[in-house]
């Protein structure tokens, strides 16, 4: 019994100490190292000088050339992987083979700047999204919307220059 007694005691005494020194105790405050501007600039690698192309219509020096008129060497059928089954007109530009399907590059991008320029058909034939409908596809997720849409009714984020039925295009001026 007085075994036990003691055991308690001891134990109760242990607890009202701990309760006295202020456990569960929090740290003491402590004041941040004072910053300094260059401890967050960050120096390598340096960033690479762009510059633009010698003359009007030249690309900048950091581009990626995907199409250069004579080839679709950096292209592929989106169906199957094989040869890029669109035609390439006069050197100048690229056109789609009826029921041909779609093409996609060969490299992977996260990110980008797209320089594209594209022509509605010559011939005005239909209306809403069957005229001139194409886009682009941003990593097999968005589509850049291309459409004649030069008086062509059609829903706001399905004109020309949209992310299709996600974002209306943007309007400059």
């Amino acid at each position: 019994m007085i075994k036990k007694t003691l055991l308690t005691a001891s134990l109760v005494a242990c607890a009202a100490a701990a309760f006295a020194q202020g456990y569960p105790s929090t740290p003491p405050a402590v004041s941040p190292m004072p910053m300094k501007p260059e401890m967050t600039e960050i120096w390598e690698p340096e960033v690479a000088v762009v510059t633009p192309g010698a003359k009007t219509g030249d690309a900048p020096s950091d581009a990626i050339i995907l199409f250069n008129g004579k080839d679709l060497s950096q292209w592929v059928s989106a169906k199957d992987g094989g040869p890029a089954p669109w035609k390439i007109i006069n050197g100048d530009y690229l056109e789609v083979v009826p029921k041909s399907g779609d093409i996609k590059t060969k490299m992977k991008f996260g990110d980008c700047q797209l320089h594209l320029e594209f022509s509605a058909p010559d011939k005005v034939e239909s209306a809403g999204q069957g005229r001139g409908n194409s886009g682009v596809f941003f990593q097999d997720r968005y589509e850049l919307q291309i459409l004649d849409s030069y008086q062509n009714r059609t829903y706001r984020n399905g004109q020309a220059g949209s992310i299709y039925k996600d974002h209306a295009q943007s309007r400059c001026g």
